[in-house]
């Protein structure tokens, strides 16, 4: 652990009340499968034990900081402790109650715990409280390769707004939605950010039966593009565009790619096919993935 690690712990007042030490349950999937907290290498665990620790020990210290709530928020999140993560920014947006960031943030985990209208809301408020606001980048906990953020606060909120209105079957909301934040992405960031929007755009118009606009937005994305970070995604739109065979990648257990395999064989008919992956992908994954759990549970859910 640092010397700034060791100095913020020795400073904080161990009688400090800090939210989220017993709080939520994110105990069960959509599809009634037992959801935990993942399993991290030994290294990577006291890495993760020790960002909490400190961002904990910031919150003692400095509890009038905005930061300091977003990011012991985060940092439970960044270690799977999704619902201690939302009591977290719950209890910061008591504090700070104007904060478009803590309810970004909130937004988010309350999608990974199955809370999708209260996380439209909550990303709904964060637009607008956010009003008109100058947009800025937005801090990576876990930073990419070449240590370049390429999201802003704005653009997330409105993309994964988008993404989780695929949850709750309102798939016009998604389409506008993610042109939107294509829209506000950065110059540099404008090819990471076509394929995840391209990707969601896609399953929302073959969701709706529309067909070609469904292939015209999957074809759009060309070959060779130039990407910071949204490579599984890539493959992920060239399985959907039939650019890439499925099974050159059988043994991935990426659940971006595998749920674009899912699908595929569901819009192909293959419901027994579909049925079964999206199951794999749950069940492998401790933590579950609710679009996965979301088409296994209400697969003609429509929210509008």
């Amino acid at each position: 652990m640092s010397t700034l690690a060791l100095l913020l712990l020795a400073a904080a007042p161990a009688s400090a009340n800090i939210p989220g030490a017993d709080a939520g349950n994110c105990a069960t999937s959509l599809i009634g499968t037992p959801l935990t907290i993942p399993k991290y290498s030994a290294a990577t665990q006291k890495m993760l034990n020790e960002d909490i620790a400190i961002a904990e020990a910031a919150l003692r210290i400095a509890p009038d900081r905005e930061d300091s709530h977003i990011w012991y928020g985060r940092r439970l999140d960044y270690a799977g402790r999704i619902c201690n993560a939302v009591d977290a920014f719950s209890a910061g947006i008591k504090q700070f109650p104007d904060s478009y960031k803590l309810y970004r943030f909130r937004a988010r985990d309350l999608t990974r715990a199955r809370k999708f209208k209260e996380a439209l809301a909550d990303y709904e408020k964060a637009l607008e409280l956010m009003g008109d606001t100058p947009d800025s980048f937005e801090p990576d906990g876990m930073p990419n390769p070449i240590g370049l953020t390429i999201s802003t606060y704005r653009g997330n909120i409105v993309y994964y707004h988008a993404q989780t209105s695929f949850a709750t079957g309102d798939y016009p909301t998604m389409v506008t939605g993610m042109a939107k934040s294509l829209e506000l992405s950065a110059d540099f960031a404008r090819d990471d950010m076509r394929v995840p929007t391209a990707y969601w755009t896609y399953l929302a118009y073959r969701k709706m039966g529309q067909h070609d606009k469904a292939r015209a937005a999957i074809d759009a994305i060309e070959p060779g593009l130039k990407l910071i970070e949204n490579f599984t995604y890539y493959q992920a739109v060239q399985i959907m565009q039939g650019r890439l065979d499925p099974a050159s990648v059988k043994d991935t257990r990426d659940s971006t790619i595998k749920f674009a395999i899912a699908m595929e064989r569901r819009f192909a008919g293959d419901e027994t096919g579909a049925k079964a992956l999206l199951t794999e992908i749950v069940r492998e994954n401790p933590q579950g993935h609710w679009p996965s759990e979301a088409e296994l549970a209400s697969p003609g859910r429509k929210g509008y």
